[in-house]
Order: structure tokens, then C-alpha cells, then sequence
């Protein structure tokens, strides 16, 4: 089936409320529809990890009221699952660099000292996104991370970590670092 690309008749404010609220999520998930693959994966099967996102993000992440519905990047989840997750998450600019650093409850330390770092970036003003996995360490508590956006001349992307077990079999929830 195909979606349609105009509406040709007139709709409640409910239904109109509800087309912003997808409108505002798919715009904002879809520069990350193939990182959901990995980050969502213990969700949902690999066809409907896009679906997965979509559903969490639209039921917990968006705010405001109709016309003016926005994402609350604070409450957005761009990985899911049961490992331990960052604490008091900061984000600092650094010449062309963004350095991200991190607490690790008692439980992480020393469970999970060799899970490694996925840092995930979106810039408002473009609709760009970048992510890495990184070889950092947990244990680390910091990561110097040159995404591929502007940092330049404008404010910074949105920032949220993650972290994957060494046998990049499951996550950790995403926690927003800032932007």
C-alpha cells in the first residue's frame, strides 16, 4: 500500500492532531532507520525495528499540543535495552570536538566495565544525523567524538549515548547528553 501525500478532506482536530504527531516523529527517526536495525533489534524482529522506535518514541517522547507538537529529545530512546545506563551524562564542545563524560552506577562498574560506547548525534537545523561505535570503554567515563555535522557557527546537535555488550548482543537504553 501507498501512503497518501495530500488529504483532500477535511479531518477532525484529533485526526489532524494525530498526522502532526507522526509528521513531527518520522521526521525527526528517519535519519536513524538504519542504526535502529542494531539499537532496537532485541524489540522487534529486523523488518519492524523502524516500527519499534516509531512506537515508543510517539507514545513517551513528544510534547506540546496540537498545532504545536515537538520532540522532547530528553525522553527519546534511540537505543533500547537491559543494560545499566549512564549517569550525570555531560557534553562539552571542544574544538571541533564534542567530549562526552559519564558516571557509572556502582552496578555497571563492576558488571560491565568492557561494554562499548555508541554516541548518536542529530542536528535540528539540517535533519543530519551521524552515530559511531566506538572501541570506548564503559569504564572509561569520557569520549572525545568528532561527528561528521557542523559544530561550527551555530549550536551544537543533539547528543545521547548508549552502550552494547561485548558480545554485541544487547544495549543499554539512550540517555541524552545535551545539544
Amino acid at each position: 500500500r501507498t501512503r497518501a501525500e495530500h488529504f483532500h478532506d477535511r479531518k477532525s482536530p484529533a485526526q489532524l492532531a494525530q498526522r502532526q504527531r507522526l509528521q513531527v516523529m518520522n521526521r525527526f527517526l528517519r535519519p536513524f532507520r538504519d542504526l535502529f536495525r542494531i539499537t532496537f533489534a532485541g524489540e522487534a524482529g529486523a523488518p519492524m525495528t523502524m516500527q519499534a522506535a516509531q512506537s515508543y518514541n510517539l507514545r513517551n517522547a513528544l510534547a506540546g499540543e496540537y498545532p504545536d507538537i515537538y520532540v522532547d529529545k530528553g525522553k527519546v530512546l534511540l537505543s533500547r535495552g537491559p543494560l545499566p545506563v549512564p549517569v550525570n551524562v555531560t557534553l562539552t564542545a571542544q574544538s571541533g570536538a564534542l567530549l562526552i563524560e559519564w558516571e557509572n552506577s556502582p552496578d555497571a562498574a563492576d558488571n560491565h566495565p568492557y561494554d562499548s560506547l555508541l554516541v548518536m548525534a542529530f542536528s535540528p537545523e539540517t535533519g543530519q544525523s551521524d552515530y559511531q561505535f566506538t572501541g570506548a570503554r564503559r569504564s572509561a567515563c569520557s569520549y572525545l567524538w568528532k561527528p561528521a555535522l557542523p559544530l561550527e557557527n551555530g549550536p551544537l546537535p543533539d547528543v545521547w549515548i548508549a552502550f552494547r555488550n561485548r558480545q554485541e548482543t544487547l544495549m543499554s537504553n539512550s540517555v541524552y547528553a545535551g545539544g
